[in-house]
């Protein structure tokens, strides 16, 4: 089959940037556009950059690019800037039909973007890329870790926050990159000849039809991931995935199909207990990741230990500390339903559920059939009323709206029972942060910080949220 691709992009080597005109469409908040700028800069870019959003809602952002030459534009695009500019450098988050990148193609202006740029710099870098409506980024932070006993570098990037541009130079065939690419940033990926060397999906459920309208709209994006792959090259899927067929023929190597239940612990030296990620819709990640590391010759025994030692990322079903009683669980990473309906079926006895958001418009079948479980449900912003109206239509379940994330989860703490009730408190909001924070990590910040708070006016045992690795990831 023949993999389409829409996205009119050109391919850009960084170098030749220098003293060319570059406009960089979207700095944003996760780290990743101040860095693509600092690149440009030191690729010799004469560099402006534009942004929709006032310069106090990019301050972060704005304050790492001090003491640099730029030129900024905010709170609008003009058409002078495109005018001006030799090539534009279009951030994931610019939707393909906004009125600016038209303008920008009509122009002639070269356009590319940061993934593409540092491709560019080291398209022979062997390349783990994952992609997936939900598990990449921790699937990609234990494919790194797996990969660690390799000789050379392993880098960890993509969708995790900072730029890859800024990493990737000096990068070469010794080294290891693991990439984390979402919807948004494979839509408009242009790889180099046998790119990935491994290709990985975690699986593929409805988001995101706010921006890309279908569903077979937003699978064609990821499925730009393979456009590129050569016949020695692999792809890894999940064998219970729905979308399974569709992969495998639009494939141009090798296609692995995972099967978690031929997944033996004892190989690594370990007890099933041991491994991580164990919820079941988790397992077929975690065969992947190990599946990959063998393929790239990594042996069991080495796996063991960093299998073994393995704590996930903040906010993915992170177990918070917390006293006996209380299974706390920050699930702040989910954006859309459906990793709460899944977490929420491998959750047992009494849980208190905290959800809410900005409304994305999908589908809350599942998560209404397995919210019908819980004790207590804290909802909040449009999304969480919508949840309540479908329950409300459904089941008799204990609902309540609060007017803020932090208004529910304050309620949902206090009305925790009695130490000597054992049970969880979830926070898995499965709406989108856009309405009151700025990225969802600021949203799981926030409950962190309400837990510890309450735990120490309570006096309850303290809480101290352990971070194992500080990401920034945006939603796709």
């Amino acid at each position: 089959g023949q993999v389409r691709q829409n996205k009119a992009m050109d391919r850009v080597h960084p170098h030749d940037l220098k003293g060319r005109k570059v406009l960089l469409m979207g700095l944003g908040s996760f780290g990743g556009g101040a860095g693509c700028a600092r690149a440009l800069i030191q690729y010799g870019a004469d560099l402006t950059i534009t942004d929709l959003r006032p310069e106090s809602s990019l301050q972060s952002s704005l304050d790492s690019l001090q003491g640099l030459n730029w030129t900024g534009h905010f709170e609008g695009h003009s058409k002078a800037l495109f005018d001006w500019a030799d090539y534009v450098v279009v951030n994931p988050a610019v939707p393909d039909d906004a009125a600016y990148l038209q303008y920008a193609r009509a122009r002639g202006c070269s356009l590319t973007t940061e993934i593409n740029l540092a491709l560019e710099l080291a398209p022979e870098v062997p390349t783990v890329a994952i992609t997936g409506t939900h598990g990449k980024s921790t699937t990609a932070a234990l494919v790194a870790d797996l990969l660690e006993p390799l000789e050379g570098n392993t880098v960890l990037a993509g969708n995790m926050g900072g730029s890859l541009l800024e990493v990737m130079d000096g990068l070469g065939s010794r080294d290891q990159l693991v990439l984390e690419l979402s919807s948004f940033q494979l839509e408009r990926l242009l790889a180099p000849p046998n790119w990935p060397k491994a290709a990985l999906l975690t699986c593929l459920r409805e988001d995101h039809l706010d921006r890309h309208l279908t569903l077979q709209a937003y699978a064609e994006a990821k499925l730009n991931l393979l456009k590129s792959q050569g016949p020695t090259d692999c792809l890894y899927l999940p064998a219970n995935e729905p979308c399974l067929q569709t992969w495998r023929n639009e494939a141009r190597g090798v296609v692995k199909t995972l099967d978690p239940s031929t997944l033996d612990p004892t190989i690594f030296g370990l007890h099933r207990s041991e491994l991580p990620m164990s919820e079941p819709y988790r397992a077929s990640a975690l065969l992947a990741a190990v599946a990959v590391a063998q393929d790239w010759n990594v042996s069991p025994i080495e796996m063991g230990p960093i299998l073994r030692d393995f704590k996930g990322l903040p906010h993915r079903l992170q177990k918070l500390p917390s006293p006996d009683w209380l299974n706390l669980v920050d699930n702040g990473i989910a954006t859309h339903p459906e990793p709460t309906a899944e977490a929420l079926r491998n959750l047992s006895g009494p849980v208190f559920l905290i959800a809410g958001g900005k409304d994305k418009g999908l589908s809350l079948s599942q998560l209404v059939e397995a919210a019908s479980t819980c004790q207590s449900l804290h909802l909040f912003g449009t999304g969480g009323h919508r949840l309540a109206n479908e329950l409300a239509a459904r089941t008799r379940q204990r609902v309540k709206l609060h007017p803020s994330c932090q208004a529910a989860a304050e309620a949902a703490l206090a009305e925790l029972p009695a130490p000597a009730t054992d049970c969880t408190l979830l926070f898995s909001p499965s709406f989108s942060s856009y309405d009151e924070f700025n990225n969802f990590q600021q949203r799981a910040s926030l409950f962190q910080k309400i837990c510890v708070t309450n735990f120490a006016t309570t006096k309850r045992e303290p809480v101290t949220p352990a971070v194992r690795r500080a990401t920034l990831e945006p939603e796709p």
